[in-house]
C-alpha cells in the first residue's frame, strides 16, 4: 500500500445562483450553442461589445462559448452532474465541453477523481477574473499559458518527514534557486493526505503503488531491511532462523496498515510472511532507528535511514539473503498527466536526477 496518500473525499456541493453573461449587441442573455460557434468567432465585430474591451487573443474569445458557462457552474457546484442539472444539459455534455475548453486554453481546469472534482489553481483564478475587464483577463491567460514555457506560480509539495529531511531538502532548495518565478510551499509530514482536496500539486511517498485514481511516477527505490542491534541479537542467543521472528519483540511503523509482519522473498522467489510482535510503535523512521540501536526490538527499516548504521556496525541486517516483498519505491504522486504544469514536471525531473 502507498503510505500517506488517500483519494479525494466527496465534498458537499454548494447551492449557488446561475450566472449568465449579459450583452448589449442583441445576443441572447444566456449564452447557447446558437449564439456563438467556434467557426464564427473570427467573424465577430468586437466593437459592438462596449461592456468588455476585446483587444485580446483568440483563446479569450472562448469566454462567449457555452463551455465557459459550464466551467463556471462546475466551479460553483463542485460537480459535473450538479452543473449539468443547473444548465439543463447532460453530465456527458458538460464533461465534453470542459474537455474542449481545456484543449483550447492549453491548461487543465479541474482535477478529477472518481468521487470528486476540484478546480485547479488556474481555474480558480480564471473564474475570479471572468467578470473583470479584458485587459486583466488577457494578462492572466498569458501568464497561465506561460507555464508551458517557464515554471511559474505556487508549487505545493508534501513529502515524508524523515526521508524528506535527509534527502529532499537540498533538491527542493536547488529547485527554488533554479526557478525563481515559482513560489515553493513544502510540508514535511507522514500523515495520509487528500492530495486534491488539500490543494497539493505533488506528494512524495514511499511504499507499494496502489490504484487511487492518481498518477504516480517512480523516482527512486527504497529497500526495507529487517534489523536489530548486536546486543539484541546476543541477548536472544543469536537469530539464525526466520521462524524465530514471531517470538521476538519488534518496533513497528505506526502508519502502516494491517497486522504487523515482515514479508520477504528468498532466492528461489518464494515469498514468506512472518508476523511481528509489537512492543514499540513510532511514526518516524528516525525514532524507529534509535529504538533499534538501543536494543528494544527488531525493526523493518528503510535503507535510507539505516544503511549508515549497518555499515558502521551499530545495527545488523538480519537475513540479508532475503529481500522485503513487495518492493518499495519512491513515488511522485500528482492528479493528472495530460495537463501537467511545467512547475510540476520540472520538479519531477529534478527528483529523478537526485534519487534515481
Amino acid at each position: 500500500m502507498m503510505l500517506g496518500v488517500q483519494p479525494a473525499m466527496i465534498g458537499a456541493a454548494k447551492s449557488v445562483k446561475r450566472v449568465v453573461l449579459q450583452h448589449r449587441a442583441g445576443f441572447p442573455s444566456s449564452v447557447s450553442e446558437s449564439a456563438f460557434r467556434a467557426e464564427d468567432m473570427d467573424k465577430l465585430n468586437f466593437d459592438k461589445y462596449d461592456e468588455i474591451q476585446f483587444n485580446i487573443n483568440y483563446r479569450l474569445i472562448m469566454i462567449f462559448n457555452p463551455a465557459v458557462e459550464t466551467f463556471r457552474e462546475v466551479v460553483r457546484h463542485g460537480s459535473f452532474t450538479a452543473a449539468a442539472s443547473a444548465l439543463g444539459i447532460s453530465g456527458a455534455a458538460a464533461s465534453k465541453q470542459i474537455k474542449l475548453l481545456e484543449e483550447k486554453l492549453g491548461f487543465r481546469l479541474f482535477n478529477r477523481t472518481t468521487r470528486n472534482v476540484q478546480p485547479t489553481e488556474a481555474a480558480r483564478r480564471l473564474d475570479a477574473l471572468l467578470s473583470e475587464n479584458a485587459e486583466q483577463l488577457a494578462t492572466l491567460l498569458a501568464e497561465l499559458s506561460s507555464e508551458q514555457e517557464r515554471p511559474t506560480g505556487r508549487l505545493r509539495l508534501n513529502v515524508p518527514m524523515s526521508f524528506g529531511e535527509l534527502f529532499l531538502r537540498k533538491p527542493i532548495a536547488e529547485y527554488a534557486l533554479a526557478y525563481p518565478d515559482v513560489v515553493v510551499d513544502v510540508d514535511f509530514e507522514d500523515r495520509r493526505v487528500h492530495l486534491i482536496e488539500e490543494g497539493f500539486d505533488l506528494v512524495v511517498r514511499i511504499g507499494v503503488l496502489e490504484d487511487s485514481g492518481l498518477i504516480a511516477t517512480r523516482v527512486g527505490d527504497c529497500p526495507l531491511y529487517l534489523c536489530a542491534s548486536p546486543q539484541f541479537v546476543e541477548r536472544h542467543g543469536g537469530i539464525t532462523d526466520p521462524a524465530q521472528i514471531p517470538s521476538l519483540p519488534a518496533i513497528i511503523y505506526s502508519n502502516s496498515d494491517g497486522a504487523p509482519s515482515w514479508s520477504c522473498q528468498d532466492r528461489s522467489g518464494q515469498v514468506h510472511s512472518h508476523p511481528l510482535r509489537p512492543v514499540f510503535y513510532a511514526n518516524s523512521a528516525g525514532m524507529m532507528l534509535e529504538a533499534c540501536r538501543n536494543g528494544i526490538g527488531l525493526a523493518v527499516l528503510p535503507s535510507f535511514s539505516c544503511q549508515h548504521d549497518i555499515d558502521n556496525g551499530n545495527i545488523l541486517r538480519l537475513f540479508p539473503q532475503m529481500t522485503t516483498a513487495p518492493e518499495r519505491g519512491i513515488y511522485a504522486i500528482y492528479p493528472d498527466r495530460r495537463y501537467l504544469p511545467l512547475k510540476v514536471r520540472t520538479f519531477i525531473e529534478l527528483l529523478q536526477g537526485a534519487l534515481g
